[in-house]
């Protein structure tokens, strides 16, 4: 005996309003639009995906949220981030190609198969070589110094340093050296100051800004932080490493001045950006280290070039920013032993400070030549004043 039961018929638009609501939302991804505004195509740029921008239906299944490219029928590459480290995701990042004066869409919508992307970008402490901060990506390396190093210093021992300076390791390949190069020296006595095939630590730091440290001129006097006292690895990955670093109040020329760093590098760039957070001053610098004072000084936009020889060799560091903060730069050179920079000045706003420091090594090839590496930072340059715009 069949059985048949009545539906209000008040209820059937309410039914039908219900499912074209499911099937849209199973149907249609969120999309965001991208516009580049340059007349030269954008490689290597990091987009930053605000998470709490996206509808709350993504945002519960984010970790399998794959960025889509529509035109290439691909997913890309992406890389979440907690940036305040209270167990919820706060940035989806990934790198689109962009041809010149172009708009782009992508759709945020469920990967089927997640890959496990490569960690390109690498930080850590480094307690195995006293406290050491490094980090990486696949051009370039970087280091600076800790409370332990400090320490060594002020109780008259050897082996430490005290420097907030930045600096450099010379990578010739694009696979992460940090583990391998401290493993290496500690287990089998292998220098990384001696280049095996691979790069090295040569650049001299010590008490200087090395390549990039801040400083705040008065006079024929720079003031300096020492070593940082706290850090935080915020996050590694295959698109991007940051992390915080925190510094003790230093003597200014007017009283103390307070420095906290969150320092990124991403995957492709030669530079790292430093976002600084400083309190008792309105304007600093950051230095590059002149070292043997052979190297020739050049203007870019909103930035500077120290070329220099090194160990027959081209090593070629840049200070830039964007023309928000860009003050000119300057020349300290008193002939002094990690006392001889060359300076970018900026301009704080409500105490804070965005710059980027970075460098290109002649045996890394990972450019033609120099002129090809001033053309990629005149570009870098426009691309930091003009970000790539996202419509959500």
């Amino acid at each position: 005996m069949k059985k048949y039961y009545k539906i209000k018929l008040s209820i059937i638009p309410l039914l039908i309003i219900s499912i074209i609501s499911i099937l849209s939302c199973s149907s249609e991804p969120f999309s965001i639009e991208l516009n580049n505004q340059l007349d030269f195509s954008r490689h290597y740029e990091t987009v930053e995906i605000d998470i709490n921008k996206i509808p709350e239906s993504i945002q519960s299944s984010i970790e399998k949220i794959g960025i889509y490219d529509v035109e290439k029928e691909t997913f890309l590459t992406k890389q979440l981030i907690d940036m305040n480290q209270d167990g919820v995701m706060d940035l989806l990042l990934f790198q689109p190609n962009l041809a010149p004066m172009s708009s782009k869409i992508f759709h945020l919508k469920l990967q089927p198969e997640m890959s496990n992307a490569f960690d390109n970008c690498f930080s850590r402490i480094v307690p195995e070589r006293i406290d050491d901060y490094t980090w990486e990506n696949d051009k370039v390396a970087f280091r600076t110094y800790g409370p332990a190093a400090q320490l060594l210093v002020e109780g008259g021992k050897k082996g430490g340093i005290i420097s907030s300076g930045i600096d450099c390791w010379l990578k010739k390949v694009d696979y992460p050296i940090i583990n391998k190069w401290y493993k290496e020296s500690e287990e089998k006595g292998i220098s990384y100051h001696e280049d095996h095939g691979e790069g090295l630590d040569n650049f001299h730091v010590g008490a200087s800004r090395g390549a990039g440290g801040l400083a705040l001129m008065m006079g024929e006097k720079y003031y300096v932080s020492k070593n940082f006292i706290n850090h935080e690895t915020i996050s590694n990955g295959p698109l991007r490493t940051v992390f915080r670093l925190d510094y003790e109040d230093w003597d200014g020329p007017y009283g103390k001045i307070s420095e906290h760093k969150i320092i990124s590098l991403d995957k492709g760039s030669n530079l790292s950006k430093i976002e600084v957070n400083i309190k008792g001053t309105n304007n600093i610098s950051a230095g590059i280290s002149l070292q043997d004072n052979n190297g020739s000084i050049i203007e870019i936009n909103n930035g500077i070039l120290l070329k220099q020889n090194h160990f027959e060799t081209i090593l070629s560091n840049v200070l830039l920013t964007s023309s928000k903060y860009y003050d000119g730069f300057h020349v300290y050179n008193p002939k002094i032993k990690d006392k001889n920079h060359v300076f970018l000045d900026f301009k704080l706003k409500e105490g804070k400070l965005v710059y980027y420091s970075g460098f290109h090594w002649s045996e890394s090839k990972q450019f033609k030549d120099h002129s090809s590496w001033e053309a990629h930072l005149n570009q870098l340059a426009a691309k930091i004043d003009n970000p790539i715009q996202i419509k959500y």
